[in-house]
């Protein structure tokens, strides 16, 4: 296949095309929104104080200790505090 089609295919379905050679699996081609957010990714993992907020989050939902609200009641109106 054409590296031109397989970039063709990227732009219709932005799923990632492994490249073999000689029957293993050599590269992989990605679209740039998808390598974009690997990258996007990476920075978040490497950011250790970032990463433990996170936790901390998780935990807190895990252990019910924050309130969870569903996104009809995090946008409803509230006319007494404008919204």
């Amino acid at each position: 296949m054409k590296l031109s089609a397989l970039v063709e295919a990227l732009q219709i379905d932005e799923e990632e095309v492994i490249i073999t050679k000689n029957g293993r699996a050599a590269a992989v081609l990605v679209s740039p929104s998808e390598y974009e957010s690997w990258q996007e990714t990476r920075r978040v993992q490497s950011d250790a104080e970032l990463m433990a907020e996170i936790q901390q989050g998780l935990d807190a939902l895990k252990d019910q200790h924050v309130p969870l609200y569903t996104l009809e009641e995090l946008f409803e109106e509230h006319p007494q505090d404008g919204r």
